[in-house]
């Protein structure tokens, strides 16, 4: 990300962009494997002309059908990507990972796990070195350690321009920063909004108001708070880090020496974020947590958790998870709810001012949960990937000029975007991956059309194109809970097993 032009009085807000996806040196669309499968596919026929005439024809049927799977694209990606998973769905699918069931009364020995991809995750009570008492979600496959920090952003709304663009130069520096801390493997950021109806605003009344107050007063109060429920939302701003005590030097000992390495990188991160315009409320106990997520698996429950969460001894991890839970390939049907996730296709292309995810990050007739999650390179890496990029574009112009074809305004755009981001990289900025997680969920499945319209409509004044995950539900669910998971992560740890 970078700053466009410099705001001035005439010119209006400052404007950011310059956001572009990693693409190596593939042709077209296509990626660096997908390139080269696509070259091999079409010199495998030629040379088996010479060497093999009997395997000609055989490999000209395969090489037609590699050369199909790779260039056609069906809603955005190729024919193999929707084929593999299409494949790997109804593998899981009958093999029963896609059903979670269960019952008040039934004993499990693994009951305390959360479904899917939140199984490994365990919480653990550690002394925050301030006289209190914080979570920190141990992930028992990966080793990871994740600290959830309750925020309040202060929000744009009433701000001056010259303190927004401050804000967002501190959020620009924060992330840099990330490079130069190794244990850090990503940061999310997760909005939690919902319709209150009201409740939050009586309960609130209800808990402050004096039983010696005047009749009259208690009546007013009464009355205000019953014409709450149309109008009134709940908002929850939370800001996950995800450390790896592995990455440390020396490595700790035991998981108690990870957690004390863990407390000792918070505060820094915690100055940092009051730079940026969030004030950190407190970092989140094992029963806030636990609130979080049962009323992300159960919305009816958000009023009665809302008044629990505050005393960690009503609830307790084992509550958090649903009773059952089912995986479809275009939606999450869990307790008390059903649930559609989507994630990033496109970052915006145009520039944009500091208040463009606000339509999506606004609260809206139905709960739904928005995540931003960036991956860090580490600060020696960062040079050579975005050095990597701009050859990478080098290459795909050389290609374009031996085949005799014109390019793109597209290629020459973001030939330009990756030599701005080397300059920028060189300047001192940080680069990363980032991708958003939008989940909406309703509590009658004939809300679910209404509320897939209001999370594609909000993308779109947001300047996003999302992508349904379709055959990927439950894992985009998990990932955007802002709890520690990145599915990317969990599929680069699988391969390196």
């Amino acid at each position: 990300m970078s700053a466009t032009e410099p705001r001035t009085a005439d010119r209006g807000p400052r404007l950011y962009g310059n956001w572009r996806a990693e693409r190596g040196w593939g042709v077209g669309s296509l990626s660096t494997a997908a390139t080269i499968g696509l070259f091999l596919a079409v010199l495998a026929p030629l040379l088996a002309v010479s060497a093999f005439p009997a395997a000609t024809i055989p490999l000209l049927g395969v090489s037609a059908v590699v050369v199909a799977a790779t260039v056609v694209r069906v809603g955005g990606v190729s024919l193999t990507d929707v084929v593999v998973r299409r494949a790997r769905f109804h593998r899981a699918q009958a093999a029963g990972w896609t059903e979670l069931s269960g019952g008040v009364l039934t004993e499990h020995p693994r009951g305390a796990d959360l479904p899917g991809v939140l199984a490994p995750l365990r919480p653990l009570d550690v002394d925050d070195g301030r006289g209190g008492r914080h979570a920190l979600l141990w992930h028992r496959r990966t080793g990871t350690l994740t600290a959830v920090l309750r925020c309040s952003p202060i929000g744009l709304d009433l701000a001056d321009p010259d303190r927004a663009d401050a804000w967002v130069a501190a959020w620009g520096a924060l992330l840099a920063d990330l490079g130069y801390l190794p244990l850090t493997k990503h940061i999310a950021v997760t909005v939690d909004t919902a319709p209150a109806g009201g409740t939050t605003v009586r309960d609130h009344i209800a808990a402050a108001l004096d039983p010696a107050a005047p009749a009259l007063s208690r009546r007013i109060l009464d009355e205000l708070a019953e014409l709450t429920p149309a109008t009134s939302a709940e908002a929850d701003t939370r800001v996950a880090i995800c450390l790896d005590p592995a990455r440390a030097h020396p490595r700790p000992a035991d998981l108690l020496a990870a957690a004390v390495e863990i407390g000792r990188r918070l505060p820094a991160i915690e100055n940092n974020l009051a730079a940026c315009g969030v004030a950190v409320l407190c970092r989140a106990t094992t029963g806030w947590l636990t609130g979080r997520i049962r009323t992300a698996f159960d919305p009816q429950l958000r009023p009665d958790i809302a008044r629990l969460s505050e005393s960690d001894s009503l609830l307790s991890w084992r509550d958090a998870g649903p009773v059952a839970a089912s995986e479809r390939w275009d939606s999450y049907r869990h307790e008390g709810g059903l649930s559609v996730t989507w994630a990033l296709r496109e970052a915006p292309r145009q520039a944009t001012d500091a208040g463009v995810l606000a339509p999506l990050l606004a609260p809206g007739p139905f709960p739904r949960r928005t995540t931003w999650l960036y991956q860090p390179y580490p600060a020696e890496q960062a040079a050579t990937k975005v050095e990597n990029e701009v050859t990478s574009g080098q290459v795909r112009r050389a290609w374009a000029e031996r085949t005799r074809r014109d390019e793109t305004q597209r290629e020459r755009d973001d030939r330009a975007r990756a030599l701005q981001s080397a300059r920028e990289e060189a300047q001192g900025a940080g680069v990363g991956r980032f991708t958003l997680y939008v989940t909406t969920t309703v509590l009658h499945d004939d809300d679910l059309p209404a509320a897939v319209a209001d999370v594609e409509q909000r993308a779109g004044q947001s300047k996003l194109r999302l992508r349904r995950l379709r055959g990927a539900q439950a894992a985009g669910f998990a990932a955007g809970l802002g709890i520690g998971i990145d599915p990317a992560d969990l599929l680069t740890h699988r391969r390196n097993r």
